[in-house]
């Protein structure tokens, strides 16, 4: 839709873990910044939640509340000052919710980890089944929750509009919900 890139150099969306409560930090404007400055064409940001449930981990991305808009304006607006294209891709984790990051091997969160302040959480599925052993079955979706799950990728959408993402892109491969 009109949208030129300076160049074919696409830097893929890849998750970082180091997000703090869904917001970037400084931390992704060092990784993503550098991309943009070392002449990436688009920048894609990491996979980011539409719902702090639909979150693999808690130091994963998100953009499911409108206090996070500035802090990624504020990388987007850093990403176009560099010559690329800040672009996001948006996701929901579905049934792979609630466990540690990568350092940890994914290990699923369980009620030990309530006093490090990282209580496990139940993820939506299509079916109540798990993938991998989990603190929680993943709860079967209803109508209800397609519903809410569709609708916060709608709002997400409009987030990164005002965040300043001029390309949005869903993930939907692994099993996650779309």
């Amino acid at each position: 839709r009109g949208l030129t890139a300076p160049n074919r150099i696409v830097v893929a969306p890849m998750c970082q873990y180091h997000s703090d409560d869904g917001g970037p930090t400084d931390w992704q404007m060092m990784h993503l910044g550098r991309l943009a400055a070392g002449g990436s064409g688009i920048v894609f940001g990491e996979e980011t939640a539409v719902e702090a449930r639909g979150r693999k981990t808690y130091a994963c991305a998100g953009l499911y509340k409108d206090e996070h808009v500035p802090a990624y304006r504020r990388l987007t607006d850093f990403i176009r000052e560099q010559g690329a294209v800040p672009a996001i891709q948006l996701g929901h984790a579905g049934r792979k919710a609630s466990c540690h990051t990568a350092r940890e091997d994914w290990r699923p969160l369980h009620d030990g980890d309530v006093d490090e302040g990282m209580p496990p959480w139940q993820g939506l599925a299509p079916s109540a089944l798990d993938q991998l052993p989990r603190r929680f079955v993943p709860r079967e979706m209803d109508r209800d929750d397609i519903r809410t799950v569709l609708d916060a990728f709608r709002v997400a959408t409009l987030r990164s509009g005002e965040a300043g993402y001029d390309i949005v892109e869903l993930h939907a491969a692994h099993g996650y919900l779309i």
